[in-house]
């Protein structure tokens, strides 16, 4: 009897996990495992908690599992709810103690995945990405809640002082209709070094469908100072002037599969325009132009008229 009743039970515990992952076969695959010899067991519940955790870590699968559960109608608030029956049903299973622990572990994960992403993904949208070259790698989201998506660098790169140069990314994407992709810098690159995305924020249009490239530009002049100083002849005038030093930029360097830029997906609608004759007729008009909020003193001469 308490045999049928812990397999019921379980079937119980995993039918919403069955229903998240569309994977038919995880309750049979549970059942399995909480089946073998408590030796056996205990040999393999770590290395299979720890692979089942990791593929946990990974932002796009726990935004798609974030998903599927709010396409049922269900909220992060809702899966905790069950969790705490569940871990209440699981303690009066007539299972070894290690046994227990494991499924309490593992509900808690899936529960935790979900959990950490839900709110930040409101809209999933579908992007085919085709890679182009034979070291590309497929942009991807750092962290749950990052707004942009990691791009690696294809080879070894060297942005020389005031260099401008086209970085592949060996990715091509087909963007649905009334988006965009954003290439933007990464903060950490604009920081420590001097080299910067030209045309910050580069825009991918949706009808593009060629490979990436991410303008850099090192910002870095290639002479930064020249340090002078007077020689006199002997009547103590200045006779000419003697470079004592001269201070370069410096070239930086992209690595062969470095995060150097990041793209960040962005709605955008189209614009309407018609013709009026006077656009004062429709909504406030604040007056004003170029620096008319400024702090600076508009009757300080020091300032030109076009900036206030």
């Amino acid at each position: 009897m308490e045999e049928n009743i812990t397999q019921e039970t379980l079937e119980q515990l995993t039918e919403s996990l069955d229903e998240i992952i569309k994977h038919d076969s995880s309750s049979e695959a549970l059942l399995k495992l909480l089946a073998l010899p408590d030796e056996e067991f205990e040999l393999l519940a770590p290395g299979i908690m720890q692979s089942f955790q990791q593929s946990l870590n990974n932002p796009n699968d726990k935004i798609l599992l974030t998903q599927s559960l709010n396409a049922m109608g269900k909220k992060g608030e809702d899966l905790t709810e069950v969790f705490n029956i569940l871990v209440e049903e699981i303690d009066k299973m007539d299972l070894p103690k290690v046994k227990r622990d494991f499924l309490k572990e593992f509900f808690g994960s899936l529960t935790n995945a979900i959990l950490d992403t839900e709110g930040i993904a409101k809209k999933l949208v579908n992007i085919p990405v085709e890679l182009c070259h034979p070291d590309a790698r497929m942009p991807a989201y750092a962290h749950d809640s990052d707004s942009g998506m990691d791009v690696y660098a294809l080879e070894d790169i060297t942005v020389h002082p005031g260099q401008t140069v086209l970085v592949k990314t060996g990715i091509k994407m087909a963007l649905p209709p009334g988006y965009e992709i954003q290439v933007r810098p990464k903060s950490g690159m604009s920081l420590k070094t001097k080299l910067r995305i030209a045309n910050t924020p580069g825009t991918v249009d949706q009808g593009y469908r060629d490979e990436i490239g991410v303008i850099i530009e090192n910002v870095d002049p290639p002479i930064r100072s020249i340090i002078t100083e007077e020689v006199f002849d002997e009547n103590e005038n200045v006779d000419h002037l003697e470079v004592k030093s001269i201070e370069f930029g410096s070239d930086f360097y992209i690595s062969k599969g470095q995060k150097f830029c990041q793209l960040v997906l962005m709605e955008v609608p189209k614009a309407a325009v018609y013709r009026v004759d006077n656009v004062k007729d429709f909504g406030e008009d604040r007056g004003g132009g170029f620096g008319s909020t400024s702090i600076y003193d508009k009757n300080d001469s020091r300032y030109g008229t076009d900036l206030l």
